[in-house]
């Protein structure tokens, strides 16, 4: 798979010093081409197989923007990462992808979280720390202000802000990165739960709400 990434039409560039970590390091990945641009890492565990679960996980994004360029013709594309989390135990990724057709007023971008064990290699979904009880729960907690949500420019939203006719907030329990301190950030794409000029928009939990929302669910 990774070979088909960095090798294929020729678009290999160039790498940077390795990032170490605990036990693990990166090596930043870039593809170009006229407006694409590629930001990713390449992962290395000590366990060979976990590595290879990681770096599979991590190709299907490149891929998908590769084709979104190539193959639909769309006018720009790109992709970058960010480290949000990582101890001996886990490393936690937030995937960026943005795309735009040329004709429309605007372009378009979603974040996805990757949370994994680096043991194993295994996506950790959201709900090995927090159990919530459905979709309308969610909501709740969102609108009393027991959690807060923020902009893309860490931007807390007030009330008004939210666009959620439902009255339901869908759980992403796989779609979530960690924040360190005990902390996690649940995302939604522009629209889902607020305005595009919000961006992707995350609900935080801390260690206090966690154990508050475990214990009502129990």
């Amino acid at each position: 798979m990774w070979k088909k990434v960095l090798l294929s039409t020729g678009l290999l560039a160039c790498l940077t010093c390795p990032q170490f970590t605990s036990d693990a390091y990166t090596i930043l990945m870039h593809q170009t081409d006229t407006n694409l641009n590629l930001t990713y890492p390449l992962v290395y565990l000590e366990n060979e197989t976990a590595q290879n679960k990681v770096n599979t996980e991590i190709a299907v994004y490149v891929d998908k923007m590769r084709d979104l360029y190539y193959n639909e013709k769309m006018y720009t594309v790109n992709l970058n990462y960010e480290t949000t989390y990582e101890d001996d135990n886990y490393l936690s990724l937030l995937i960026t992808s943005g795309w735009y057709n040329g004709k429309s007023a605007h372009g378009y971008y979603t974040s996805q979280g990757l949370v994994f064990d680096k043991h194993t290699g295994n996506l950790i979904p959201a709900s090995n720390y927090v159990h919530l009880k459905d979709d309308e729960q969610l909501y709740k907690l969102v609108i009393e202000g027991m959690l807060p949500v923020f902009s893309s420019r860490e931007y807390q939203l007030q009330y008004n802000e939210f666009m959620i006719p439902d009255k339901k907030i869908a759980i992403r329990y796989n779609n979530y990165v960690l924040l360190g301190e005990g902390k996690l950030a649940m995302l939604y794409q522009p629209y889902e739960i607020s305005y595009y000029a919000n961006g992707v928009t995350r609900i935080v939990f801390t260690p206090e709400k966690i154990e508050y929302i475990n214990r009502l669910n129990k």
